[in-house]
């Protein structure tokens, strides 16, 4: 099982004006105060640099998602020039003053380095980690596995779908496949601030330890014999999902106690990633409705 990263330490307040002071006038902040985390800054080239734990946020659903949930680690606001005539970069300035954060402004031409950024860019220290206690001990719950998805709108489609569904985590491979990018967050409109992504570099070890805890482990494929409709989805359930074009791979098929397919009229196309998860998430609720409402 991997180890689960430390979670971030909460500033120390009783510093923190002893710290800026430091700061501004170039004298050594006090004696057992914590360091302060890096800043985003502007490098030379005209880029932002962002620390290495940092975590890019672009989207104005993103960004008052990441806001409304955690605040104490929204670290750096970056913005467009005239930011002031938009409605939601208020919005976005004025959730932020109460944690001493004010918009940076910066040329259109910097922020772009993002993506498509909406004018407004927030870098935050904290990320949502999967809590294996809280999975052992569940009556229920949903894992998804995502064998290798390479799309970011994949991925962020994935995230948003996952949140409103109850999803616990999501399991990724450390390479070959999209990270938490600034357009994941986009995408997902907040649902990275709820749902706990883990890279691993095996899931094996992650699933034969669910499997001892009571999870099933389905994937989802053309080669099931079973269809998703047909399937009595079990309380506690990790759904494989595998990539854009190539399905899962052969390991992941092997740690999977079975296959299950999604009906569909044509058997020349397939469904897009994100489609099927959002389908097969739909019928493990409905599932699980139906079960509640026969035993009330």
């Amino acid at each position: 099982m991997k180890k689960q990263k430390k979670q971030p330490q909460k500033a120390n307040t009783r510093f923190a004006d002893a710290q800026k002071s430091a700061r501004t006038s170039g004298k050594p902040a006090p004696k057992g105060a914590p360091p302060r985390a890096p800043e985003a800054k502007p490098s030379r080239s005209g880029f932002i640099e962002i620390p290495k734990n940092h975590r890019v946020l672009i989207g104005t659903h993103a960004i008052l998602e990441a806001i409304a949930t955690h605040p104490k680690h929204c670290k750096e606001l970056w913005m467009k020039q005239g930011w002031e005539s938009s409605q939601d970069l208020k919005k976005i300035a004025q959730d932020l003053r109460p944690q001493g954060l004010s918009p940076k402004v910066v040329p259109d031409s910097t922020l772009d380095r993002f993506g498509s950024h909406q004018g407004a860019i927030l870098t935050v220290d904290f990320r949502p980690e999967i809590d294996w206690s809280e999975l052992e001990r569940a009556r229920e719950a949903t894992v998804l596995v995502l064998d290798g998805i390479e799309d970011p709108h994949n991925l962020g489609a994935i995230l948003r779908t996952s949140w409103l569904m109850g999803v616990k985590g999501l399991l990724i491979p450390e390479d070959r496949a999209v990270g938490l990018t600034a357009t994941v967050h986009k995408v997902a409109c907040g649902g990275a601030e709820h749902v706990p992504v883990e890279e691993t570099t095996n899931f094996a070890g992650h699933l034969e330890t669910l499997k001892k805890q009571g999870y099933w482990v389905f994937g989802l494929s053309h080669k099931g014999k079973r269809t998703l409709f047909d399937q009595n989805i079990p309380e506690k359930v990790v759904w494989c999902v595998g990539a854009e074009d190539k399905g899962l791979r052969s390991t992941t098929e092997r740690l999977c106690d079975e296959l299950v397919s999604i009906p569909q009229v044509s058997a020349a196309a397939s469904y897009n990633a994100s489609v099927a998860t959002a389908i097969a998430l739909t019928e493990t609720l409905r599932q699980r409705t139906r079960k509640t409402n026969e035993k009330s």
